[in-house]
């Protein structure tokens, strides 16, 4: 319904009017009445109406002059003017203004519906020529951008010329929810105040690109964590680099795009950046193995954020989403596999089960999988190696004992327990009374003396189980600590079946 406003200083008139004209049959109403010309022109700015049907001659302003008035301040709907005068300098002057009709007084019936409904097909056309042009203009415009997402040279050069502002920023929204819709209607309303921004379709799913244009990089961020925060988490927005110049805007958009297309590995419920994508490690360390030396110590805290540490590893420029996904089930399975091995009359497998790795293969986010994988490991560590009343001392001692077979050294130990390492080896001196490389020596020897005597296992093969890389270096220690080569020591107290493993050939 197109929305009519009278105005006129007799409210007899005014009356006669609401009652003589079948607004419904004409797809009209009258929305509200004025009885002068200051008074019409308050409303026709507060009430916005389509129509105004105005008095020539009123108090204060005169139907002409509250035209012109209106029409200043931009009104761009249809006057109707009634007049009881026949001079003709009125008329002049309104059709001078753009008004549609100019009706004498008394008013005919049939003339003013005419003219109402006239007025009204008229505006429609209008309004929706305007809407096909903005739609064009808008078509075009969305052309350019896309040309320039994608780097095409003819619309590089278009956008070029007609865009001088310096500084641009890109952005990817597109719908986070489980519905799988679009937000291209919420989006753009939360735009549509904002100077300096284009808003497309990148796809038919609905994914958005939004192009800054003329903005700082601080201001980019803060309105897009608004329009996060105004959507309650339901959308994913990704935010490209920041570039100086038009002809590097599709760079800003390859990044937002990798972003985009990565946000299993990125999203973690807040605006994700281009600088997310430069967190790397120049030499990750053993993961698998530092995290189950804090399981093994029962060091909750410091495993979870050795665990976040790996995620952020995770996060780097050519990384996929597939990939990420293998690394951790692989740090799962490695660490089951340790635990299996060294605490197996538990049954840890009853806790990192077949169905908890389905599950977690099936997490949305790289975050959510962190998140499952944080929580098991935490149960593990509390069910096989919860904290006792030992003394720190007595926790190195054990972890020594129990992975002897491993490459340990003090500075390890000494990160693990959080100790500095000078301290730790002075510390361990005091309470076994040994230094650590011999305390660790001692249990290797002693555990290679039994696989030598009870096992059927060869010199090399023995070595590389208790810890020893070096075949030479653990002759050497076995010799040094029990006076004959491992190889005569098997000869004396096991079964010779070794071949020429052993460097020292020579009887002791």
């Amino acid at each position: 319904m197109l929305k009519v406003l009278l105005v006129d200083d007799e409210p007899n008139v005014r009356a006669g009017i609401r009652m003589m004209i079948p607004w419904v049959e004409i797809g009209c109403e009258v929305i509200g009445e004025a009885d002068d010309g200051d008074d019409g022109l308050t409303k026709i700015m507060n009430l916005h109406p389509d129509i105004v049907i105005a008095d020539i001659k009123m108090p204060g302003k005169t139907g002409i002059e509250m035209t012109e008035a209106a029409k200043a301040l931009g009104f761009k709907g249809k006057i109707i003017i009634l007049s009881g005068y026949s001079d003709f300098s009125y008329a002049k002057d309104a059709i001078a203004l753009g008004v549609e009709n100019f009706i004498l007084k008394p008013v005919d019936e049939d003339e003013l519906t005419e003219a109402i409904d006239n007025a009204g097909k008229k505006l429609t056309k209008e309004r929706e020529h305007s809407i096909r042009q903005q739609i064009g203009k808008e078509y075009i415009n969305e052309q350019m951008i896309m040309g320039v997402f994608f780097g095409n040279e003819e619309y590089i050069a278009r956008f070029e010329s007609e865009y001088d502002q310096l500084g641009f920023m890109t952005a990817i929204i597109a719908d986070n929810s489980d519905s799988g819709g679009s937000v291209y209607a919420d989006v753009r309303a939360f735009f549509d105040t904002v100077a300096n921004v284009d808003i497309i379709r990148i796809d038919i799913s609905g994914v958005l690109g939004v192009l800054f244009k003329s903005w700082n990089r601080s201001d980019v961020y803060s309105v897009l964590k608004k329009l996060y925060d105004s959507q309650g988490g339901k959308v994913y927005i990704a935010c490209g680099d920041y570039v100086l110049d038009a002809r590097s805007v599709r760079n800003s958009y390859a990044c937002a795009d990798y972003l985009y297309r990565s946000k299993f590995i990125y999203d973690d419920g807040t605006v994700v950046t281009s600088e997310d994508i430069h967190r790397h490690e120049d030499d990750p360390p053993d993961y698998p193995e530092r995290v189950y030396a804090f399981m093994e110590i029962n060091d909750i805290n410091k495993m979870c954020s050795l665990i976040d540490s790996f995620m952020q590893s995770l996060r780097f420029m050519g990384n996929t989403p597939e990939k990420a996904k293998v690394s951790c089930i692989t740090l799962v399975m490695e660490i089951r596999a340790r635990i299996v091995r060294t605490v197996a009359d538990k049954k840890p497998e009853t806790l990192i089960t077949d169905e908890f790795m389905h599950k977690l293969e099936e997490s949305r986010t790289l975050r959510e999988m962190i998140e499952q994988i944080k929580k098991v490991l935490c149960d593990v560590s509390d069910m096989c190696f919860a904290k006792s009343t030992r003394s720190n001392m007595e926790r190195v001692v054990q972890y020594i004992k129990t992975n002897y077979d491993r490459e340990l050294r003090l500075e390890m130990l000494a990160q693990i327990f959080g100790y500095n390492s000078a301290y730790l080896g002075k510390v361990f001196h005091q309470y076994t009374g040994e230094n650590f490389n011999n305390y660790l020596d001692n249990i290797r020897i002693t555990e290679a003396k039994r696989l030598l005597k009870d096992e059927d296992y060869k010199v090399y093969e023995v070595a590389e189980m208790v810890g020893y890389r070096n075949i030479n270096y653990f002759h050497n220690k076995f010799k040094k600590s029990t006076g004959m080569s491992p190889k005569n020591f098997k000869k004396q107290y096991g079964s010779d079946t070794d071949g020429d493993d052993d460097p020292d050939t020579d009887e002791e």
